[in-house]
C-alpha cells in the first residue's frame, strides 16, 4: 500500500473529497486541509477525483509515496507537492489502452435545407466510461484521445458515408505544436483511408483560447489542401463576430443554446438571423445544431440557414441507415 496526501486549500474541500473517497471504498484520514490515503494503485484515485469540481482540481496538489505522515513530516514535505493535474495526466495516459478499447464512433447526420437530403455526418467519439472526462485536464491524454478518435473515425467513415457526403471531424488547435507536420500527416491519413480532402470539414473547437495568428495559419493550410473549415459554437460568446471576420471559415455552426427555442424567443431570433445574414454576405455557409423541434426548424429555414443538425434530423448512430435518413429528411424539410 502506498500513502498519498492530497493538499486542498480549504478544509471543507478536503472533507467533501474524503466523503467521496469513502464511497469508493477508500479510508481517508483528514488533517485540516489535507487528506491522507493508502492505495494499492494510482488508479484507485480516479473515481473520487473524477467527481471533484474541476476548479478545485486545478488548485489541488498531491504528495506521493510518503512513509511518514506525522505533522512534522508533512510540513517538511508540503513544498514538494505537485499539481494533481500532472498526476492525473500520467495515470490516465498510462491507462488509455484500457479506456479506449471499447470506444465507439457515432455519426450524426447534417441535412442540407436546399437539397433536402443528408449532406454530411459529424463523427462523435463515445468512450465507455465516465472517467474519460478527466482527459480534459491532461494535455498528453487529451492530445492522444483526440488523435485516437479522429483516426478511428477515418478508418470506418468510407464504410458509412456515400461518396457524395462530407465528414465533419473535430479539432482542438491547442494540441498542434507543429501544424505543417501534424496536418501533413493528417492529409496522408485521409488519402490512406480513401477520403479525398475536399470531402472533409475540420470543425475547430475552443479556437478563442489559441493565438489568433496560429489559428489563421491552420485555416490557411487546410484550405490550401482543399479541406473545408467550420467554426463551432458561434454565438456562444461576445467575440463570435470578431472571429467570424478574422478567420473567414467556410462554415459556421451556430451554438445550440441559440437554436433551442428560437421560434418563440425574440432575442435569439434576432441574433441567429443576424449571424445567418452576415455569414452569407461573407460567403460563409451556416449550420444550425441542436435542432429538436419542428417549430424551430421552420423558423431557421425561413431565416435562410443552409444546414440543420440535431435529434429532429437524426440521432447519432454507429451505422446510420442512409436510405431511411434521406427519406425522413426529405419528408421533414418538404413540410416546413
Amino acid at each position: 500500500m502506498v500513502k498519498k496526501v492530497l493538499v486542498f486549500e480549504e478544509e471543507a474541500e478536503a472533507l467533501e473529497f474524503a466523503r467521496k473517497a469513502e464511497e469508493y471504498g477508500l479510508k481517508p484520514v483528514v488533517k485540516h486541509s489535507l487528506v491522507i490515503l493508502e492505495t494499492s494503485s494510482d488508479e484507485e484515485l480516479l473515481g473520487p477525483l473524477n467527481e471533484t469540481d474541476k476548479s478545485t482540481l486545478k488548485r489541488l496538489k498531491i504528495l506521493d509515496g510518503l512513509e511518514d505522515t506525522s505533522c512534522e513530516a508533512l510540513l517538511k514535505s508540503l513544498p514538494k507537492a505537485k499539481p494533481v493535474l500532472d498526476f492525473l495526466d500520467g495515470v490516465i495516459y498510462a491507462n488509455l489502452g484500457k479506456i479506449f478499447v471499447d470506444t465507439k464512433i457515432f455519426f450524426q447526420p447534417i441535412a442540407s435545407v436546399k437539397e433536402k437530403r443528408v449532406k454530411a455526418f459529424e463523427a462523435l467519439c463515445r468512450p465507455p466510461i465516465k472517467i474519460v472526462d478527466l482527459i480534459d485536464v491532461g494535455k498528453k491524454s487529451s492530445e492522444f484521445s483526440e488523435q485516437f478518435c479522429r483516426e478511428r473515425a477515418l478508418s470506418i467513415a468510407t464504410e458509412v458515408l456515400r461518396p457524395d457526403q462530407l465528414l465533419f471531424l473535430n479539432f482542438h488547435p491547442r494540441f498542434l505544436k507543429d501544424p505543417l507536420k501534424n496536418f501533413g500527416s493528417f492529409v496522408s491519413e485521409l488519402l490512406a483511408h480513401g477520403l479525398e480532402p475536399h470531402r472533409v470539414v475540420v470543425e475547430l473547437t475552443e479556437y478563442e483560447e489559441v493565438d489568433l495568428y496560429a489559428v489563421k495559419s491552420l485555416i490557411s493550410f487546410f484550405k490550401t489542401e482543399g479541406i473545408k473549415v467550420a467554426l463551432d459554437d458561434v454565438g456562444s460568446g461576445y467575440s463570435g463576430l470578431f472571429y467570424l471576420s478574422e478567420l473567414n471559415p467556410d462554415l459556421i455552426k451556430i451554438d445550440m443554446e441559440l437554436v433551442k427555442g428560437v421560434n418563440e424567443h425574440k432575442l435569439k431570433r434576432t441574433i441567429v438571423h443576424y449571424l445567418i445574414r452576415v455569414s452569407h454576405e461573407l460567403g460563409i455557409e451556416v449550420v444550425a445544431e441542436g435542432v429538436e423541434r419542428e417549430e424551430d426548424l421552420r423558423t431557421l429555414v425561413y431565416m435562410g440557414v443552409d444546414y440543420v443538425q440535431g435529434f429532429l434530423v437524426g440521432k447519432p448512430s454507429e451505422r446510420p441507415n442512409l436510405e431511411e435518413l434521406d427519406a425522413w429528411v426529405r419528408k421533414l424539410l418538404s413540410s416546413v
